[in-house]
């Protein structure tokens, strides 16, 4: 009898203890969503229970918003010039190119006379001889910064061009890299590197991430610098990645207070211009753009893409008062086959006809209110209770837009 009181006193320990746990939790959880601004059921609030020091453990961002300057302009004159170029990639394990690709094989054919290789008339008369299965034709690219000096190294991309199924292992031939005035700037050759394999035997074949496109580090050497005179402009113009009016006047105000000797004026929304102090030179500004901070204002953007569903909310966008109703059809198609057989002793025959069965389920209209201003975190939780998917998502915020009650830009992708 001991024993029996002693199992049942633990059973009511283990039963009683979560019981009152639970409940406290649900409690907790009521009242928080109970002081949301959100006008939601009560059974469709959600249980949130946030972190105890903020988002993934953090109370707050590390430097409160600032950023630095030169993630939101680039220096006029100081661009990224792109190069292009038509290479072969040789040294394949017959992965490369096959006789479908004829544009391989007259590349083939134009290095080798380039180089010299006497080459018997038949091969220039029937070029489908030749089996670049060891060869691929690929294009080169890579970015020149206009301040690079002749014999500076610079990273490449390689991508085949034909039908070529892997260019790994593969050595990039002297490739000329192009500008858009036609002129040679850069040369790169090497071995390519990619970021995963390729192996097939007897018609199978296995392969991780893409294997016809790849990377040479520092495999170009620049052989002729652009023209400029950035380094001996009195004046720098800061162009802003994505115009605004109220991050121009806080970009001048701070490039004005780290040199008190400068003079900071925004042109446009797009611009700001710095005139200099005497004695100093542009590149000391540029470099000052990294460790110069300021307090971006908001975003009021929202970017939704139709294509995945994905939707990104701006920290400065709100939504007017607005009663949102939605709800899903499901069409389901369901293929059957039916069989019509003779009489009996007749002379027809049997004859399978197939068909499909359409089918139309709407579920339940959902319906939610936002009241005045309601916040992006406010319409976040509203659309995460009611179990709004993300295509639902996208097409809501279109309709707050049309409806005139979305106070920011939408920008659909």
């Amino acid at each position: 009898m001991a024993l029996l009181r002693s199992a049942l006193a633990y059973l009511r320990r283990c039963w009683v203890i979560p019981l009152a746990i639970a409940v406290a939790m649900t409690g907790a959880a009521q009242a928080l969503a109970q002081s949301s601004m959100i006008s939601l059921p009560d059974a469709q609030r959600p249980q949130f229970d946030p972190p105890p020091h903020g988002v993934l453990g953090f109370s707050q961002g590390e430097r409160l918003g600032e950023a630095a300057i030169a993630d939101f302009v680039h220096v006029r004159g100081a661009r990224v010039n792109h190069l292009q170029g038509l290479g072969i990639v040789a040294g394949l394990q017959n992965t490369g190119d096959n006789q479908m690709a004829l544009y391989s094989i007259q590349l083939v054919l134009n290095t080798l006379a380039h180089e010299g290789v006497t080459l018997p008339p038949s091969l220039l008369t029937s070029p489908l001889m030749i089996m670049p299965i060891d060869l691929a034709s690929v294009t080169v690219t890579a970015e020149m910064p206009s301040y690079s000096r002749k014999g500076t190294r610079l990273d490449v991309w390689v991508s085949a061009l034909g039908n070529a199924s892997s260019i790994q292992g593969g050595n990039l031939l002297m490739t000329p890299l192009k500008g858009t005035d036609g002129q040679v700037y850069a040369v790169a050759q090497g071995p390519v590197s990619i970021a995963g394999y390729f192996a097939g035997a007897m018609g199978a074949s296995i392969s991780t991430n893409f294997q016809t496109s790849g990377q040479i580090l520092l495999g170009a050497t620049v052989e002729r610098q652009v023209a400029g005179s950035f380094s001996k402009e009195s004046a720098v113009q800061l162009d802003l990645e994505d115009p605004d009016a109220e991050l121009a006047e806080a970009i001048a105000s701070a490039v004005h207070d780290y040199f008190r000797d400068s003079l900071a004026v925004v042109e446009s929304p797009g611009s700001v211009k710095v005139e200099l102090p005497a004695g100093m030179s542009p590149a000391t500004l540029a470099a000052a753009l990294g460790k110069i901070k300021i307090n971006p204002p908001m975003s009021d953007k929202v970017v939704v893409n139709e294509k995945t569903g994905t939707v990104v909310i701006g920290g400065d966008v709100t939504v007017g008062k607005a009663s949102v109703s939605y709800g899903d059809y499901t069409v389901t198609i369901q293929p059957q086959l039916q069989v019509s057989q003779p009489n009996a002793f007749a002379t027809g025959r049997t004859v399978a006809l197939r068909t499909a069965r359409v089918g139309l389920k709407q579920q339940k209209s959902r319906f939610f209110m936002t009241p005045q201003g309601a916040s992006v975190g406010q319409v976040t939780e509203t659309l995460n209770a009611v179990g709004v998917k993300p295509t639902d998502t996208v097409a809501i915020f279109e309709a707050l837009k049309q409806a005139g009650v979305l106070y920011g830009r939408l920008v659909v992708r």
